[in-house]
Formats: C-alpha cells, sequence, structure tokens
C-alpha cells in the first residue's frame, strides 16, 4: 500500500517523437479495465494490460481517495488468468499511449488517447501527470510542453469519468 500524490494537467498535444526521443523515455501502450464497484466500499478498482517492447504486463490496482490530490494505492501484478477472470467484473475500458521520461527530480507522464472523449475535449490535447513526495512538492514542467489548464481534483478528466463516457 502506498500514497499516491500526483497532479494532473490539460495539454496540448506535444511532438510525440521528440518526447520518444528524450532519455530514459517508456512508451507503453495501456488497456485500462474499470471494475465493479465492491458494496460498501468507496474505492476504485481496474486491471491494466501494458505492452512494452514486446512484452504484456498485467496489473491490479485498487485506489481510494484522500483529497483532490492523494489517494490510498494498492497495486499488483496479475497472471493472464488472474486479468482474464477479473475482466469478467468490468464496467468499462479506456486505452491509451503513455509517454514516461524523467524531468529534474520526478517523472511526466503523458497520456495519449486514440479516440476522442466526451466530444472534442481531447482532439489535440492529452494529459500530463506528475506524480509528488508531498502535496506541496515544487516542481516544473518543461518549456516544450504546453499547459492549458490543471485537472487536479476535477472529475472532467479522471481516466474512469473518461471510461464511463466511451
Amino acid at each position: 500500500m502506498s500514497v499516491e500524490i500526483e497532479r494532473k494537467f490539460l495539454i496540448r498535444l506535444p511532438d510525440l517523437e521528440r518526447i520518444a526521443a528524450l532519455p530514459g523515455c517508456r512508451v507503453r501502450r495501456i488497456v485500462q479495465t474499470y471494475l465493479q464497484a465492491l458494496p460498501g466500499k468507496n474505492v476504485q478498482r481496474r486491471v491494466r494490460l501494458i505492452r512494452e517492447n514486446g512484452r504484456e504486463t498485467y496489473v491490479f490496482t485498487q485506489k481510494e481517495d484522500l483529497s483532490g490530490i492523494s489517494r490510498i494505492e494498492n497495486e499488483r501484478v496479475l497472471s493472464k488468468e488472474e486479468y482474464d477472470a477479473y475482466r469478467k467484473e468490468a464496467f468499462s475500458r479506456l486505452e491509451k499511449t503513455r509517454y514516461a521520461f524523467p524531468w529534474e527530480d520526478h517523472v511526466m507522464e503523458i497520456d495519449v488517447y486514440p479516440y476522442e472523449i466526451g466530444g472534442d475535449g481531447l482532439v489535440g490535447r492529452a494529459i500530463l501527470e506528475i506524480e509528488l513526495g508531498d502535496e506541496d512538492e515544487a516542481f516544473r514542467i518543461p518549456d516544450f510542453i504546453e499547459v492549458e489548464r490543471e485537472l487536479t481534483g476535477t472529475k472532467e478528466f479522471t481516466n474512469t469519468g473518461m471510461a464511463k463516457r466511451l
């Protein structure tokens, strides 16, 4: 169990070739499948299929909100059989390509979606996420990333919310 502290931004779609060429950049294709809620529990559950460099990894994640910026997160790697079993509890899914690269003391994660979500909200745009050590930690977004607005704490562009709109 860990606490995830994350800031999230709506950005203009950057030059993805430039991003992929940055030292240490990882490009992963991700399918997130959201699972039915457990009775009496206020948690989000999902399973992920992650494709990177010809390999597939399966991950179960459960999150519980602490504040608009912090959540308790439990995550574990699954077998293909466990992943397939969890998918029977699905209510929605979302696909994206994640570009993750080190920047100063942080890792920048840019999520690019292969379709429109909720009208044209993501046409020509992507989502930038930055994980922090504490809620007040300072960070700097690279100057080659154009931020339109901060999304931290809003429901409009959460992955769960976008998956429900698909």
